[in-house]
């Protein structure tokens, strides 16, 4: 199935309650702060994930093993099992036959660490750690109940664990601002990351590798592209227990990997080279480092090549003497990445806007880049899209191949402006959706002259087009299973249902005529509107039906207006009809029809914008600028604004839209009209306690004068 028949479609929240209901058994009842809830959680959703895939796959692996007991090559079924599922769940370590079989003398706590210990003394080559310290701060039922939550959710895949991964630490970023958030990419930004690094086969480090986002969707696009490349993984991190949560991830979506902690790095002031081969070895470098960071001394770069080849000079104090102290870190952290580059290799990071235009020293750091052809591509995106950072950032690419005078890019950089895409999520949060994010690569591909690439999304939203309008379409993710039959025979069945619900009124009436009350045949009398909506529903077809939203949620209110009539005003208090006629019924199946129909309108209606997207902008299918949009800029370009590699500085101002539908328009006036009125409601309460406070203060000074 084409991958982006679903994108943007807002899935069951079932599954995403059930996951906080454990959370907030913890928020309740244990000694645990909000900031510590993530890693026990995890290592439990790890173990319910371990079990159920090791049963999934345990017969295929048994029988693997039985049929190595006749040749040469004899196995353990340890060793199968590690060879067809990834790994063994010893008796101790498994969920459902010894954590949920818990004995009224057992300790809930203790149990659960020993299934972790046991985990990783079966599994020593994992290179993981399951998280251990927290268990015992969790009261014993408490902890029992969160076992039965648990057990009840459906984790038999990498990919869903990963899910319930992301989940949570998107919501403990939320709601722990920078305690949560400080180690966390939203996935969306991410995957536009790598969609443009493309990283397909090589060695790919990540020097403030987090939780191992990065690597993870890097694999996911080894695998969506159906290739045979091997990344080879490589990764930092200071904080223990993130790089701990790094390992799980990566394990769970299994993927082989070098995660090291640092004592520290760049985030404190200092850094400690773990990879005696960082430089020029990489063919990928990915990251997403802290911002502005100004503890950095000379004594903790040491000199090193890393940092200075495209770093900061230190700044000069009075009497000409260096200071020793970097005011800020972010070209360090650009350079290391620069230089961790092989010959032929790409780096794709988010940096903050303001390394884009930092004066000084930076911005000597910055022509160099620009000079030797590094810079490749640089993408500034809106506010709001991490949980912890509410100011746009840039996202930056470089690529060292780039470097070679004969490389048909040396002297190019492209420039977007992508400020005005986005999907909007809360009034808080943004993201890309899934074609977005692929327009946006889509620019990047006519850069570098892919245009077969270009090509065959624009095929996959044409198809995608032509599913939701013509064919079946089965959503897999809603249980039950939901059957979609294309637009045309949806707004045949609307029809249908709105022609038979006037039938029934219509019926439902001359065998109640006779017992109308006086005040109903008046008010029927009075009502020119019955008629005339039975009258036009009765006649309505698929072609005569309103092409859009709004002209079809009219039709769905007239029909409950009807309904609402029939039963609030003109109903007979003895009417034995009523019941036999089920108009309440027949609106109940009208919404059911309409919800659908609205779906499949919404999804044609979408793949006709991307379609029109990128015609739009791109008409022949060849690259060029687009006011507002995107730049192919010299270097000398470059040289003439001053080195800014802000992308604002060059595609300009497109003056026909905002970039906001209508929907989100019409959400963004009524916020700034909410927060208006909220700010006059302040005003005028803090005008009238100043009004009072004068008042006490006059009375005070008069009745001393008084005295």
């Amino acid at each position: 199935m084409n991958s982006l028949l679903f994108d943007r479609v807002p899935r069951p929240k079932v599954f995403e309650d059930n996951l906080w209901a454990a959370a907030d058994r913890l928020r309740a009842k244990s000694n645990l702060k909000s900031s510590e809830y993530a890693a026990p959680l995890l290592g439990l959703f790890f173990l319910r994930y371990a079990t159920n895939r090791f049963e999934k796959m345990r017969a295929d692996a048994d029988a693997q093993n039985a049929a190595k007991q006749t040749g040469r090559n004899v196995e353990e079924p340890e060793q199968t099992y590690v060879r067809v599922i990834g790994f063994v769940v010893p008796a101790a370590a498994h969920y459902d036959n010894t954590l949920l079989q818990l004995g009224p003398n057992d300790s809930a706590p203790e149990m659960v660490i020993k299934a972790m210990e046991a985990f990783e003394e079966a599994n020593p080559d994992a290179g993981i750690k399951l998280p251990k310290a927290d268990y015992r701060k969790i009261p014993d039922d408490v902890l029992r109940g969160i076992l039965l939550e648990i057990a009840g959710l459906k984790i038999t895949e990498g990919d869903v664990f990963g899910k319930i991964y992301e989940y949570f630490l998107g919501k403990f970023a939320l709601s722990e601002g920078q305690k949560g958030g400080e180690f966390y990419t939203p996935t969306s930004v991410v995957r536009l990351i790598v969609e443009i690094l493309e990283p397909h086969t090589g060695r790919i480090l990540d020097p403030a590798c987090g939780t191992g986002g990065m690597f993870v969707q890097s694999a996911k696009f080894v695998r969506s592209h159906e290739e045979a490349g091997h990344l080879s993984i490589y990764g930092q991190e200071q904080k223990s227990e993130t790089s701990m949560l790094a390992r799980l991830n990566l394990f769970v979506n299994g993927l082989k990997s070098d995660i090291r902690n640092v004592d520290s790095s760049l985030a404190e002031g200092a850094y400690e080279d773990d990879y005696a081969d960082t430089m020029g070895k990489f063919d990928f470098v990915m990251a997403n480092p802290p911002f502005n960071v100004d503890k950095v001394t000379a004594a903790d770069i040491n000199s090193n090549e890393l940092f200075t080849t495209y770093g900061p000079k230190l700044p000069t104090k009075g009497k000409g003497k260096t200071a020793e102290i970097y005011p800020n870190a972010n070209y360090l952290w650009i350079s290391l990445f620069a230089m961790a580059l092989n010959e032929t290799g790409r780096a794709g990071f988010v940096m903050a806007n303001s390394a884009s235009d930092a004066r000084g020293a930076e911005a000597e750091a910055r022509a160099k880049l620009v000079q030797d052809g590094l810079v490749d591509v640089m993408v500034t995106i809106a506010s709001n899209f991490f949980y912890t950072v509410t100011l746009p950032v840039t996202l930056w690419f470089l690529d060292r191949a780039k470097t070679d005078a004969a490389h048909p890019r040396h002297d190019q950089t492209l420039f977007i402006d992508a400020r005005r895409i986005y999907n909007q999520v809360t009034r808080k949060l943004r993201e890309f959706t899934d074609a977005q994010q692929q327009n946006l690569t889509a620019i990047v591909w006519l850069y570098r002259g892919e245009t077969d690439k270009f090509q065959a999304l624009r095929q996959q939203y044409v198809e995608a087009l032509a599913t939701w309008r013509d064919t079946e379409v089965t959503d897999p993710d809603f249980e039950p299973v939901r059957q979609y039959r294309g637009l045309d025979q949806h707004r045949a069945t609307y029809a249908t249902a709105l022609v038979a619900l006037a039938q029934q009124a219509s019926d439902w009436l001359e065998n109640a005529q006779l017992l109308l009350s006086q005040d109903a045949q008046e008010a029927l009398a009075a009502n020119e509107e019955w008629e005339k909506i039975l009258t036009a529903h009765a006649q309505l077809t698929a072609d005569t039906l309103p092409p859009d939203k709004a002209g079809l949620l009219a039709l769905s209110q007239q029909a409950e207006a009807l309904v609402t009539f029939a039963d609030k005003v003109l109903r007979p208090a003895k009417d034995k009809s009523w019941k036999a006629a089920n108009l309440r019924g027949g609106l109940r199946q009208l919404g059911e029809e309409l919800d659908l129909l609205l779906f499949v309108l919404e999804r044609v209606t979408y793949f006709e914008t991307q379609l029109a997207w990128l015609d739009g902008h791109f008409p022949d299918g060849e690259y060029r600028n687009v006011e507002g949009l995107c730049y192919l800029a010299s270097r000398e370009d470059i040289k003439e604004q001053q080195y800014s590699l802000n992308p604002g500085r060059y595609v300009g101002v497109a003056l026909d839209d905002d970039g906001r539908t209508p929907e989100e328009f019409k959400e963004f006036v009524q916020t700034q009209a909410e927060q208006l009125a909220r700010l006059h409601a302040d005003a005028d309460a803090l005008q009238g306690q100043i009004a009072q406070e004068v008042r006490v203060l006059f009375m005070d000074v008069m009745r001393e004068g008084v005295a």
